[in-house]
């Protein structure tokens, strides 16, 4: 019984068992991909001091430290916390929420996928729930970062406006336009709003400026998930504002743990219980 406590404790502080008797893998917690110069400098000293030297870098942004003895564990935490490395965690619990870099790096980003991505982690990680529960933030429709694969997955998303007076039919914008939403007739710009993707492309391609942003918020998926029964993430609310992001994901959390059983994904609670409603519990 003693064995199964100290086991469960170290999934808790982010040591997996590996095959081999005696030896874990280190995960560090990391939001968002983003990790500081000296952060990575300890971690190297780590791999080198108490694993094999070198380090795994994960699918979800994180990095683990594998061949970590038992005898070691204790060492390399004090290690960790001196550097600022926080400790990861596994089991059923609220995982580190991965992000692309927004539009603080990237030309295409439509929200600070960072900044949200701070938020909520400081919130939420390591927040026991029914089983794992993983949250990712991607900064446009490119959705580099799959939330429709995640258990919230939160997306920016831009309404496109045109300013007739300004456009001069030159047709950029729709040969940019990827979702073929929009068309040009006798000099005059068409747009499918069925179509439209809510990408923003047309907006950047635009020379005139004739395109402008009219909302800019945030698509959130729920209830996605890989793995040996994937399932695609539930569309629950489209261009919301940054308050209504966080208030989804708190209501969510709570939801989850209110209505998911042990080792019950939120994309099985859904499918249980219904998607309907789950949305009028996470909208109100």
């Amino acid at each position: 019984m003693q064995n199964a406590i100290n086991k469960e404790q170290l999934k808790k502080d982010g040591f997996l068992p590996q095959r081999q008797n005696h030896l874990f893998s280190m995960r560090v917690g990391i939001t968002g991909g983003y990790v500081e110069a000296a952060q990575l400098r300890a971690l190297a000293d780590a791999a080198e001091k108490y694993g094999d030297g070198h380090v795994h870098i994960t699918s979800r942004q994180g990095i683990e430290v594998p061949f970590v003895d038992l005898e070691n564990v204790e060492a390399v935490k004090a290690e960790m916390k001196n550097a600022d490395v926080r400790p990861g965690v596994a089991g059923r619990r609220v995982r580190a929420v991965v992000a692309c870099q927004g539009n603080r790096v990237c030309n295409h980003g439509l929200i600070d996928s960072q900044g949200i991505a701070e938020k909520i982690d400081s919130e939420h990680f390591g927040a026991d729930v029914p089983y794992k529960f993983k949250i990712a933030i991607t900064g446009c429709p490119a959705a580099c970062l799959k939330p429709q694969e995640n258990d919230l997955g939160i997306m920016g998303a831009v309404h496109p406006e045109w300013k007739k007076d300004a456009c001069t039919g030159c047709g950029v914008c729709v040969k940019r336009c990827k979702a073929d939403a929009i068309t040009l007739e006798e000099g005059k710009v068409h747009t499918d709003t069925d179509n439209c993707i809510l990408c923003g492309e047309c907006i950047l391609a635009c020379p005139k400026d004739a395109i402008v942003p009219s909302k800019t918020g945030y698509t959130i998926f729920a209830g996605g998930k890989v793995g040996r029964f994937p399932r695609d993430g539930t569309r629950v609310a489209e261009v919301a504002t940054e308050k209504e992001v966080y208030d989804i994901v708190n209501r969510t959390i709570e939801y989850y743990r209110e209505n998911g059983g042990k080792d019950e994904r939120l994309g099985d609670v859904m499918d249980r219980m219904g998607s309907e409603k789950f949305r009028d519990a996470v909208l109100k």
